[in-house]
């Protein structure tokens, strides 16, 4: 009896000698991967888009929104906000910079581009104390990583890796590394489950455009009666005349078809039998070879299975023709907005948690605490935000 055993794709973290970090992926690029079949398909981008307005709800308030976190960079809260929630729902992970004044506050924040960041060696206790930042991990060069320490806001720690930087000027701060995946190094992207499909959506446009642009599609197909007999030598005038006489023809053919077919007119010359008009020319349209059917069910499945990876994303939300959904007061959509609401209270409560443990140490905002507001109202007020 033989067993057939199917191999299934699966992503590793194997230790990068020459960069002194683990990879992420036997290439080091599932970051850059995942983000990019986000990007390629219109399902996952529309549903990542969503879920980080789930995950913001309707901000925190016009003033704690507008409270600046980095001063440099005249980032607000609900900006950083914004791109913390962004990574999370992509990539179920963040990096964020901190940086601290002499009093060992936390002086600013900012998110690191998620495809920037690996995690450095691993101590006796399993603990990776350093973060290392490099633009390009395809071929990184020692010079171009960055390494900075991972977070932890203890007075001594800090001191310690002040002095080991050589004084507060070349202290390059701290990195909090939010994992959702706690079990791995590197958290699985939201559509790791669903990459393939996320790239069958976009293949399929691509494949649908490459027919309509390259294929027969839309061609004007024109058999005609041979325009040169067959006696005339190449080299003679009288088969140059019937060439000329045979181009000026095919271009009235197509000038006769519109400007617009120019480029979509083919000439076919064979005998016909017969004397008739209808016997010497014959102009058939070219019907188009895409089968809207399977390429409906196709979309309509891998977009079930994108939406599904978006914390059960409603359809509805997303996109829908579906009048009745309006029907009722709208109250159908409402509760999918409910729904999504209650599906989402995860990852909010991981965004909410992560901004208040930043607030709290930031001296002009310890006694800012917020909590996203709502998208829709369902009887229960809405939190107060100081």
């Amino acid at each position: 009896m033989k067993t057939l055993f199917v191999e299934v794709w699966k992503r590793l973290t194997p230790w990068s000698k020459s960069a002194d970090v683990y990879a992420n992926d036997v290439d080091n690029a599932y970051p850059e991967r995942m983000d990019r079949l986000i990007n390629n398909s219109v399902t996952a981008k529309s549903a990542a888009a969503i879920m980080v307005q789930y995950l913001l709800g309707k901000g925190f308030g016009p003033e704690a929104d507008n409270s600046i976190v980095n001063a440099s960079k005249k980032l607000r809260l609900i900006d950083f906000a914004d791109d913390l929630a962004e990574d999370i729902v992509k990539q179920r992970g963040a990096f964020i910079h901190i940086n601290y004044n002499a009093l060992y506050q936390i002086a600013d924040v900012s998110i690191l581009p998620y495809e920037w960041c690996r995690v450095g060696k691993k101590d006796s206790t399993d603990y990776a104390g350093k973060i290392a930042v490099c633009k390009e991990w395809f071929n990184p060069k020692r010079s171009g990583i960055t390494l900075i320490d991972v977070y932890n806001p203890r007075k001594a720690v800090i001191d310690a890796q002040v002095e080991a930087a050589g004084g507060w000027e070349h202290y390059k701060g701290q990195v909090l590394f939010i994992n959702m995946d706690t079990k791995l190094i590197y958290p699985l992207s939201r559509i790791d489950s669903v990459a393939e499909d996320c790239d069958s959506e976009a293949q399929a446009g691509i494949y649908k455009n490459r027919l309509l642009r390259r294929g027969f599609f839309g061609n004007t197909l024109v058999v005609t009666r041979p325009l040169i007999s067959g006696g005339l030598e190449p080299a003679s005038t009288a088969y140059r005349e019937a060439e000329n006489e045979r181009e000026a023809f095919q271009k009235a053919i197509k000038d006769s078809l519109g400007a617009d077919n120019t480029g979509g007119v083919l000439c076919l010359e064979m005998d016909f039998a017969g004397e008739k008009l209808e016997d010497a020319i014959l102009i058939k349209q070219i019907e188009s070879k895409i089968d809207d059917e399977l390429f409906n069910y196709t979309e309509s499945s891998v977009r079930e299975n994108i939406l599904v990876a978006f914390n059960n994303l409603p359809s509805g939300l997303v996109k829908t023709n579906d009048s009745a959904l309006f029907g009722n007061s709208g109250e159908a959509i409402r509760e999918m907005k409910r729904t999504y609401w209650e599906n989402t209270s995860k990852e909010r409560a991981l965004l909410t948690a992560t901004l208040n443990r930043i607030l709290a140490q930031m001296p002009d905002y310890k006694n800012l605490i917020v909590e996203p507001i709502k998208l829709i109202d369902d009887g229960v007020p809405a939190p107060d935000n100081p």
